[in-house]
């Protein structure tokens, strides 16, 4: 199992490198291409963070009904941000394309929007949900306040986009550089077992 927890740490340090990558591509670029990389890093994102969570609350003996929450929370973060990004890929995109005027309410990045309120419930709300189902079923010390903290940013940015939308921005910490944080202290562990 350690093989696999190894393996599962460096995914998802990979999988964080190259979503920062085609973040800092589409920023510095602004082109079309570089948009679609990042959306399309977002999506495969979600995948690895379920299948990496999934393996460290296998590694950690995780309590069965909170493996199912954090199953089922993970679940609703990789379909609703693939349903907001593959709508802008796949429609919002192809319209404008087409000469068509598309509302700013219906696009990713606008704010407020329909896709940036689906994709902030995503990863607020359901990807915190999944860190504090990790943080209640697992009883390692560090994953759990790895857990906590990043629970608690995702579901701070999430009510914060409501007050604020700048106020969003506190949970990429949790999705972005905690699940990268706990990945290095996962990968550092099991190379010390």
């Amino acid at each position: 199992m350690k093989h696999a927890l190894k393996k599962a740490a460096v995914a998802g340090i990979v999988g964080e490198i190259l979503y920062f990558i085609s973040m800092a591509s589409f920023l510095l670029t602004q082109n079309e291409a570089a948009l679609t990389f990042w959306e399309a890093m977002t999506v495969a994102g979600a995948v690895i963070m379920l299948i990496v969570l999934a393996v460290i609350a296998d590694e950690y003996k995780i309590q069965q009904m909170h493996h199912r929450l954090m199953l089922i929370s993970l679940s609703g973060t990789v379909f609703l941000t693939s349903l907001a990004h593959f709508t802008s890929i796949g429609v919002i995109r192809k319209l404008e394309s087409q000469g068509v005027s598309v509302p700013d309410h219906f696009k990713i990045g606008a704010s407020p929007s329909i896709e940036m309120t689906i994709d902030y419930t995503a990863w607020g709300f359901f990807m915190g949900a999944a860190f504090i189902a990790l943080f209640l079923g697992v009883k390692a010390k560090t994953i759990k306040i790895f857990s906590a903290v990043c629970g608690l940013l995702c579901l701070c940015g999430f009510v914060g986009s409501f007050i604020s939308d700048p106020l969003w921005y506190i949970a990429p910490l949790g999705y972005g550089i905690g699940f990268l944080l706990m990945c290095v202290f996962v990968l550092r562990s099991a190379k010390a077992r």
